[in-house]
């Protein structure tokens, strides 16, 4: 298969990814839905921002952005357990080796992905504008990106962020959701019909989102 056949393009895609293995972690009073839907909001609201500095910071030299860019994805993202859940099945009968590697690309790509996608909303922001509580450790952050030079009646671009915690409870994002796509179980189906046209072969995968990781790298604006 080649690279067009399973690629989603930034645009098409539109970014992050919704995780439906994670456990439920069981019942919560309203009052203490009500924080956790808080603290979700303000840890989203707070990245999103720095974020943004980073990716805006006129004098950094683009190889530092890109550097800084990374530790920050993936000390708010949960990158590692994501790449897992899109493999699925095929995550079962892959070698160790093949695993850690396929995490290590699939990281890039999706640092890339990211910087690629908020790249284009250069100049503009995310507001968080509420919340969706699902369960005890699963939080939908609702926001808007605002456009300062936007018609006034024109329609806000929708998106939306997964929280969860981690280990230690820290809050993660697991996915996010713009335009009405979450990018997680897109990737999980067109990467689990490219293995399975592939003999379930993890490297052949890994081998493919490298090369798409260095398109979209060459078509990030500078």
């Amino acid at each position: 298969m080649t690279l067009h056949s399973v690629r989603l393009s930034p645009s098409a895609a539109s970014i992050f990814w919704t995780l439906a293995l994670f456990a439920v972690f069981g019942v919560c009073p309203p009052a203490a839905f009500a924080d956790e839907a808080n603290t979700a909001e303000t840890f989203v609201q707070q990245n999103i921002d720095k974020g943004y500095v980073i990716l805006n910071g006129p004098s950094l030299p683009a190889d530092q952005r890109h550097a800084q860019f990374r530790n920050f994805i993936v000390s708010v993202i949960d990158v590692k357990r994501i790449g897992m859940f899109t493999l699925g099945q095929y995550a079962n009968g892959a070698s160790k080796a093949d695993i850690d590697t396929f995490t290590n690309v699939f990281t890039d790509y999706a640092v890339a992905i990211y910087e690629f996608r908020l790249s284009k909303y250069k100049g503009q922001t995310l507001k968080v504008t509420g919340s969706t509580q699902r369960e005890a450790d699963d939080v939908v952050v609702k926001a808007d990106v605002v456009n300062p030079n936007a018609a006034a009646n024109a329609a806000p671009i929708r998106a939306a962020l997964r929280v969860r915690k981690t280990s230690d409870g820290k809050p993660i994002i697991t996915d996010m959701q713009v335009e009405g796509i979450w990018l997680a179980l897109s990737q999980r189906s067109d990467f689990n019909g490219f293995l399975q046209q592939h003999g379930g072969r993890l490297s052949v995968l890994t081998d493919n989102l490298r090369m798409q990781t260095e398109q979209v790298r060459a078509d990030n604006p500078k």
